[in-house]
This record gives C-alpha cells, sequence and structure tokens, in this order.
C-alpha cells in the first residue's frame, strides 16, 4: 500500500476534498502474514478475524481509533502479547512504522505490520490524512475567513490549520508542531 506523499505545491481546499476519503468508514486491510511463525501466525489470524468485522471498525472509529492505522504484533512467540494498535496517522506508511517501532520497543523482539486500519475504498492517493484532520477538512474547511493553510506531518499524526487575515503558510507549519510539516493545502 503506498502511501500519500507531500505536494511540492499545495493544493486548493476544493481539490484536496477530492483526494480524501469519507471520514465515517474505515476498514481493516490485512497485511502479508507469511513473516509471522507458525505458533504466532495463528494467534494472528485469530485476533485479526476479531478485530476486522464491520461493527468493530465502527468501535474503533467511536473509540477514536481512526485512519491512518496499524496492528503489529512480534513474528515469533506464544501468541499470548496483544496487538499495538498505532492509529491516527496521517499516511499508511508513517502507522506501520510507528506501529513496528511501539511493538518492539514493549516486547524486546522483532515485529511486524499484521494489518493496517483505512479509509473505506482505500487507493494510493497524492493526499493523505487522519481521519480527524479528514473531518476537519470535510466538515470545516469552508468555514471562517481566507486565507486558509493546512499543514501535516507524513510521518505523524500532526497537522494544523491556519484561517484568517493573519493566517499564512509559516503559521499552518507552527501550529502543525512538527519538523516535518508541510503545507498541503492553501487557498488564498
Amino acid at each position: 500500500m503506498a502511501a500519500g506523499t507531500a505536494q511540492a505545491e499545495p493544493m486548493t481546499g476544493d481539490a484536496a476534498k477530492k483526494q480524501l476519503f469519507s471520514p465515517s468508514k474505515m476498514i481493516m486491510h490485512i497485511a502479508d502474514l507469511s513473516q509471522f511463525g507458525a505458533g504466532m501466525k495463528q494467534a494472528v489470524n485469530l485476533t485479526l478475524d476479531q478485530m476486522k468485522a464491520p461493527s468493530q471498525m465502527a468501535k474503533f472509529l467511536e473509540a477514536g481509533y481512526g485512519y491512518y492505522g496499524a496492528v503489529a504484533f512480534p513474528v515469533s512467540g506464544d501468541g499470548q502479547v496483544p496487538p499495538t494498535i498505532i492509529a491516527q496517522l496521517n499516511t499508511p506508511d508513517a502507522a506501520g512504522a510507528a506501529a513496528v517501532a511501539a511493538c518492539q520497543q514493549a516486547n524486546g523482539g522483532q515485529c511486524a505490520v499484521a494489518a493496517l486500519l483505512l479509509p473505506r475504498g482505500y487507493k494510493a492517493r497524492d493526499l493523505t490524512l487522519s481521519q480527524a484532520a479528514t473531518k476537519r477538512v470535510v466538515d470545516g474547511w469552508d468555514d471562517g475567513g481566507m486565507p486558509k493553510f493546512l499543514a501535516y506531518s507524513p510521518t505523524t499524526h500532526a497537522w494544523g490549520i491556519a484561517k484568517g487575515p493573519t493566517a499564512s503558510a509559516r503559521t499552518a507549519i507552527e501550529s502543525c508542531k512538527e519538523s516535518d510539516c508541510v503545507v498541503a493545502i492553501a487557498d488564498q
């Protein structure tokens, strides 16, 4: 699954809305599980079967576990270790990397992504934003004065919006609060 990447030039709010997915529907995309040992693979499959039901995806969204997210497990073991779930990042790649890092820190061994939390209908696009940032753009971008800027971090959950007469690309990046934040949406 390819992730969205930072644009050389920001897109307009209207163009961004066409790139983004519905903030209200999420699916679980099962990854290649061949990296898991036999005992672990059985536990991973059982856990993912329980997690991927549409009703469970709705519960994840209600609890704040929106896309882009990832579910990681240790690659070996007895299957007794709970999954590491990371959610609300701005790209699938960032979610996968964060889940593996958190899993390895918690468990001390090698971990791998078993599933991604993606918006329903996901296909690689030029812009991806977390479910929370997507909801803000879809539901509230047109509110407020001009100019408007949205900056986001392609490697974390961070994003920030600057709107109104004093708004600028710089103030959007400052509100994003990560060193890799870039302006993705600009209406001037």
